[in-house]
């Protein structure tokens, strides 16, 4: 996938785990474009023409996204006829897009803008390795590994951090003592409001913790079904969504 390119992705099954369909998950990504000043880039005439801009503002209540006008009159009338849009943008080495049926003129604190539909869904794609965020101690997600010669008994782990490539979990080697390198196979993961989710793992580097008596397991998810990654996206958006809600209340 060409994450790094500016150019739209074109519709393909393997971009699906990466489409956020969460209100709130969309509404936040939206206003951290505007938050940010992010440069958006608006396509049209599929793919022919194309307008830079920043998103002004989001407005869910008429479930509408306001952008600035093309600095070009033409371009902008262009845009303005066009019957599909699809907007892309980076921030923070994140990859959004989402596609809209048509703009709209309409005004700004008193300038011409133009606005979109609330996208019901947006493509959010990572660059390198992925985006991964930290597991909340209030509501601590597990990780069930099997032990022991039948590997029918199972130890909870807590999730320290997770992408939608690996994770890390905190153990103790009483009972869970992996060696790097070694596949964990019929494993669970608990994710509060998302569910439990079937992975298999792969053991790719240990690390003690600071109370000298456990350690860190960084794991690589292996064989993950599409709807285990769907499952573990939307987790790992929500808590994402989360925290900067937390860190703009703070600010």
């Amino acid at each position: 996938m060409g994450m790094t390119t500016p150019f739209p992705e074109p519709d393909s099954p393997e971009l699906a785990p990466f489409t956020v369909f969460a209100r709130v998950e969309i509404e936040s990504l939206l206003r951290r474009l505007a938050d940010t000043g992010t440069l958006v880039t608006v396509y049209f005439d599929e793919n022919a023409g194309f307008a830079v801009t920043v998103l002004l503002a989001v407005n869910p209540q008429f479930e509408e996204v306001v952008f600035d006008c093309a600095s070009d009159p033409a371009v902008q009338r262009r845009l303005l006829a066009a019957q599909s849009l699809t907007c892309v943008a980076f921030v923070d080495h994140i990859k959004l897009q989402f596609g809209a049926r048509g703009a709209e003129a309409t005004t700004h604190d008193g300038k011409p803008a133009f606005r979109v539909r609330l996208p019901e869904q947006l493509l959010r794609l990572q660059r390198r390795d992925f985006f991964r965020v930290k597991a909340p101690l209030s509501r601590p997600a597990q990780c069930l590994v099997p032990y022991g010669e039948d590997q029918k008994q199972y130890e909870k782990l807590r999730l320290l951090d997770i992408s939608i490539c690996r994770m890390a979990v905190s153990a103790y080697p009483e009972k869970f003592d992996p060696s790097v390198g070694q596949r964990i196979e019929e494993c669970f993961l608990d994710l509060p409001a998302i569910g439990s989710v079937g992975v298999h793992l792969k053991v790719r580097h240990l690390a003690p913790l600071r109370d000298g008596k456990s350690r860190a397991v960084g794991c690589e998810f292996v064989d993950l079904a599409p709807a285990a990654r769907t499952m573990i996206q939307r987790y790992v958006n929500r808590l994402d969504a989360e925290q900067r809600k937390l860190s703009a209340r703070v600010a």
